[in-house]
């Protein structure tokens, strides 16, 4: 597991305080500083424009991950037990700042859906001032966006939490932006710490090639990403190596290759790394095995999992899909509790019992 550096915490924090206490002055101050430039307007309101086939598909994918979604949305729950009604009911938040990174507008719709499909009211997009397109604009306009935010970075964050009053802020973004969540969820709450890019490859029974080609995309990510091709074939390995010096750039991130001798042996080593990706090439049985793992495509590369298979990229990253996985609606939304009295309450004795135990006589004194 790799926590956030201290470094780029400390960095972060003043920027944070600055926003909350200046508002939009100090946010557009560090807009200018830090992106090269600052919109006049800090809530740019959706619209209809841009390439109709570029909006058409990022919808395609919004309807694919909508099918879905809606079929996860948690059930309330009523049980009478002991002269009680015990009730558990789902609620959304009421609003939330997604961040998107630049011109990322598959991620926007990653976001979005589940925000809504929860039933969020205020879903406001905070992006970099170069994100801002008239793509990005119009697939927030089809969504149901609030608004944009043409904010990038801690500050725009800060923006969104001290002066929109979010209830909640999720989203991916390099370093400074998921220093800036870790610190702001003392406010609010967050749906995780997403860092790099990471990806184990299972392969067996495949092309080199065809084994080799989600890596290679989801290095595209940067030199801070990872990929991890693990197989019992030995020569698969070794062409697979052939082909990432081949194809590397420098702003890739590493390919490690080792060979496994069983399912086994693979699944116990993918439960270890935990990483946000898993594909599965010839042994569809690993996707259902592994327990530490974001999302899982099994006999398809990684990115079409990440822009139309139905299935939220924004993943847990750095070891925390040991314990949390992919956005849903649920990641939304709360469930409150409520205890009703529906007729004599046959507990008391045990309730008075354990406020006696514990040394508090008022408690013991209420429940007379």
């Amino acid at each position: 597991m790799r926590g956030l550096p201290r470094d780029v915490i400390k960095t972060v924090e003043p920027i944070i305080d600055d926003v909350a206490t200046r508002g939009l002055e100090a946010a557009l101050e560090y807009s200018r500083r830090l992106d090269g430039t600052a919109s006049d307007n800090p809530l740019l309101e959706p619209r209809p424009g841009g390439d109709p086939e570029v909006v058409t598909a990022a919808l395609k994918a919004a309807e694919a991950l909508d099918a879905l979604y809606r079929k996860l949305m948690p059930s309330n729950v009523a049980d009478y037990y002991a002269g009680v009604l015990r009730i558990v009911h789902w609620k959304p938040v009421r609003s939330v700042a997604l961040y998107v990174p630049a011109k990322y507008i598959s991620t926007l719709v990653m976001l979005t859906v589940p925000a809504k499909t929860a039933g969020v009211e205020r879903i406001y997009a905070v992006t970099p001032p170069k994100g801002i397109t008239p793509e990005l604009l119009a697939v927030a306009k089809e969504l149901g966006i609030t608004a944009v935010v043409p904010i990038g970075g801690p500050h725009g964050l800060a923006y969104a939490v001290f002066h929109l009053g979010v209830d909640m802020i999720a989203g991916p973004g390099g370093l400074y932006v998921q220093a800036a969540k870790y610190v702001l969820s003392q406010y609010v709450g967050i749906d995780g710490i997403e860092g790099p890019t990471e990806l184990v490859v299972y392969a067996e029974g495949v092309d080199a090639e065809i084994a080799t080609r989600g890596a290679l995309a989801q290095l595209e990510h940067g030199p801070t990403s990872f990929a991890h091709l693990i197989s019992p074939d030995e020569k698969l390995l070794k062409k697979a190596e052939e082909i990432y010096a081949r194809e590397k750039t420098s702003s890739m991130g590493p390919l490690k290759t080792q060979k496994v001798t069983s399912v086994e042996e693979a699944v116990k080593l993918i439960d270890e790394i935990a990483p946000e990706h898993l594909e599965v090439w010839g042994r569809r049985e690993v996707a259902y095995l592994v327990r530490n793992v974001g999302a899982v495509s099994v006999d398809m590369p990684s990115p079409y999992l990440d822009y139309v298979a139905g299935i939220c990229h924004v993943l847990p990253t750095g070891g925390s899909a040991k314990w949390r996985g992919i956005i849903t609606p649920h990641t939304f939304m709360k469930p409150i509790g409520i205890a009703e009295a529906a007729g004599p309450l046959q507990l008391l004795d045990a309730a008075r019992k354990l406020a006696e135990y514990e040394g508090f006589p008022h408690h013991k004194r209420a429940l007379q």
